[in-house]
């Protein structure tokens, strides 16, 4: 599958790193998963992704990197790095993906393969490469996703249509010493996400059927074929088809030059330019509520409506990405230490006019849409966005890896980054509050304002190892990193914090190595001060208000800053016992926490709650997980299977309210009964798990759990139980 990740190369070898299961998305054939560290996701779409030595996005909000990246045929590697080289190479500590594109072959080459869903999905994946003259090399690759869902909608019937297209041309000289490529990339990305459906959330943490809905089989989207919304520039109401208002259209153009010296030194240059587009406005879930006959809503023929319904918050982000990336780099080795230093030089041009609504459905299969107040959208630019600017990154970093001794090896880095931001906003200044949101909110009723600040980010980090006896070894690492704001968080109507935030990492344990076990075990301990989000907060007015009447569930979007923090223990161990047979375990324990996390939400009607949530666990992050993947390859067959559990994890932020753990499976066998031919069969989800899950938005502030018994809500799925053929053919 796409998203196997392969072996990376670390100076210091660990089970962790070897892990070919770990991007393994139960919940989507679209995008790798992301492997946490602890700390919430940086957004509930992304994973940030390295290729050929830089990122796939300048960063992950404006064009999403796994909507720009796609490994497969047109990857000659695809592994991971950890948390100290990410914190080195972009500031940030985490767990990336790291990809390297096939530059040509001295011989003709290609491969092919075609992979048929159980739901009916189909993918191509291609590439073929060969020389031309002179030693100029080239290489074409292309991937085409038609994929309908398992749950099929009426409209759209296909949600995900992904057109990624490649060339490369790549050059070799000074005798083999230089080497030198040039790649450029076109993709168009249509993703509308809708694994979304209704259950009963029966109050100890499990979920069972509303009215026969199956989740990930049914339906839970109305017939909408436009997107209507109010044009938070110019206050005009607008319309965009729905598969418009959910595509990325991008183009990459990347220069690569790696040379050799005769003294061993390695220096290399990689620069990307990237211009692209970003449109999204499927329709997020925004909570279940009772209609009563004053409530305002109707169905399509005018009968008015009493009974549940399904809002939805639509966030017409239109936005752009057009970047400059470069970065060089020189290798070189001295006596006993191989050093690594670096620049990275990073320009933006990014921007983002968001505009904002709610629609309503019916909760069944197979919804009617809903009207309210004759209305199809409603509640317009609440939560709308703007900001266009510029930022710079200039930034120089400097590694070592030294071998002390036969049995110490030591690994230290240093980064300095230089961050500059500037440009337009729509941001409350002062006490002006002019800006501040409301239904029918646009600039024309508010103002442009403008930011301009300057940065001093920087990380630093190492790690030891050391071998006591025969495979015996301690270690540990320390990475941190600090990181300001930039231009997104300027899209709200406040300004955002200018605090830094502060990132800490610490890990210390033990290996064991021999000829048939790899065996790591270590405590982890991360914490992030000064973390910033934005979350929706739901409040039933007391009185009319805004045009709403009194016990209409009012919607509120809401800067917030606060600290996270988590202590853990992980043992990852690489096992093979017998010829053939590998099996990769790992369990994870971890604990993370809320901190410092106190705010006073003020609602429309004039109530003003006070909130603490710190000490609570972190909302969709579980405290368990333990994953075996074994594999076994005899003669000309290959099986393999991958199970991971995941325990229970916190619906709203009070911790009131959980969803039970549950497994997430993956298994699949591999034919090759020659090197030109390979047929695959893989399953997902093999349990046939369910795997309800989301935020209890509307009961993010609730205390007393009783009032939540079979309680009707709504929220996103993992795949159902999936078949998928595949065959791959090499030249």
């Amino acid at each position: 599958m796409s998203t196997h990740a392969q072996v990376a190369e670390d100076s210091i070898k660990t089970p962790e790193k070897q892990n070919s299961a770990i991007f393994l998305n139960a919940a989507s054939d679209s995008k790798p998963r992301e492997v946490s560290l602890g700390l919430p996701t940086n957004s509930s779409s992304a994973v940030q992704i390295f290729e050929d030595g830089l990122p796939v996005s300048y960063y992950i909000y404006h064009l999403f990197p796994y909507k720009s990246w796609h490994g497969g045929a047109s990857a000659i590697k695809t592994g991971s790095i950890g948390p100290m080289e990410t914190a080195m190479r972009y500031g940030e500590i985490n767990n990336y993906i790291d990809s390297y594109n096939r530059v040509g072959s001295d011989n003709l080459q290609g491969t092919v393969s075609y992979t048929l869903g159980q739901y009916g999905q189909h993918k191509i994946d291609a590439n073929i490469s060969g020389p031309i003259a002179g030693g100029v090399q080239y290489s074409i690759s292309t991937y085409q996703n038609i994929d309908p869902g398992s749950n099929h909608c009426i409209d759209p019937k296909i949600k995900d249509r992904h057109q990624f297209y490649k060339g490369v041309l790549s050059f070799g000289f000074a005798e083999g010493k230089g080497k030198m490529a040039l790649v450029y990339q076109h993709v168009d990305f249509l993703s509308i996400q809708e694994n979304y459906g209704p259950f009963l959330f029966v109050g100890d943490g499990s979920v069972k059927l509303y009215k026969g809905f199956n989740i990930g089989r049914d339906s839970y989207r109305p017939i909408l074929n436009n997107i209507e919304y109010m044009d938070f520039m110019s206050g005009e109401m607008a319309t965009m088809s729905l598969k418009d208002g959910n595509r990325d259209k991008s183009n990459h153009l990347t220069y690569k030059l790696d040379f050799d010296f005769t003294n061993g030194a390695k220096l290399s240059f990689k620069s990307r330019l990237k211009d692209g587009t970003s449109v999204r406005g499927a329709g997020t879930l925004a909570g279940i509520d009772n209609a009563t006959a004053e409530s305002g809503y109707t169905l399509a023929n005018g009968d008015v409506y009493i009974g549940s319904v399904q809002k939805r918050n639509l966030l017409h982000f239109d936005t752009f990405e057009s970047s400059w990336i470069n970065n060089v780099e020189l290798d070189w080795n001295k006596e006993n230490h191989k050093l690594r230093a670096g620049i990275d030089l990073n320009l933006n041009h990014g921007g983002t006019v968001s505009s904002s609504a709610i629609f309503a459905h019916v909760v069944a299969t197979d919804p009617e849409l809903l009207y309210f107040k004759g209305d199809k959208f409603y509640n317009f630019n609440t939560a709308a966005e703007y900001y266009n600017g510029h930022e710079k990154k200039l930034a120089a970093y400097l590694n070592d890896s030294w071998k002390a001794s036969q049995r110490l090896d030591i690994d230290a880095f240093i980064r300095i980054e230089r961050l500059s931001i500037n440009g337009k906003s729509a941001n409350n200044i002062g006490n002006d509050k002019s800006n501040t949101r409301y239904p029918g909110f646009n600039l024309t009723l508010g103002k442009i304002t403008s930011f301009d600040e300057k940065y001093l980010n920087g990380a630093f980090g190492g790690k030891m190892l050391y071998r006591i006896v025969n495979g015996f070894s301690a270690q540990a690492d320390f990475t941190f990193t600090r990181i300001h704001s930039n231009i997104f968080n300027y899209g709200g109507f406040y300004d955002p914090s200018t605090a830094p935030t502060d990132t800490y990492l610490a890990r210390f344990g033990f290996s064991y190595q021999n000829s048939w076990i790899n065996v790591l075990s270590q405590i982890n301990y991360i914490s992030q001060s000064n973390y910033n989000s934005r979350s929706v907060f739901h409040h039933q007015l007391l009185k009319e208000s805004g045009g709403y009447p009194a016990g209409f569930t009012e919607s509120v979007t809401l800067p917030l800053t606060y600290g996270i923090s988590s202590l853990g223990w992980m043992t990852d161990a690489m096992i093979t016992p017998a010829k053939g047979l590998n099996i990769h375990m790992q369990l994870t324990i971890r604990n993370p926490q809320y901190k410092d996390f106190v705010f006073s939400p003020t609602f429309s009607d004039g109530v003003t709650e006070i909130h603490d949530f710190s000490g609570k666990n972190v909302t969709n992050l579980h405290k368990v997980e333990i994953t075996c993947d074994p594999s076994y390859s005899f003669g000309d067959w290959r099986l393999w299977l991958s199970t991971r559990y995941i325990s229970r994890q916190y619906a709203n932020k009070t911790n009131s309210l959980y969803f039970k753990g549950r497994f997430e499976t993956f298994g699949g066998a591999d034919y090759t009964p020659n090197d030109k031919l390979k047929l695959s069969l893989n399953v997902i989800n093999i349990l046939n798990q369910k795997g309800a899950s989301g935020n209890l938005s509307s009961a993010d502030l609730v205390e007393d759990a009783s009032e939540y018994k079979n309680y009707l809500m709504s929220g996103t799925f993992i795949r159902p139980f999936t078949i998928e053929l595949g065959l791959t053919i090499d030249l």
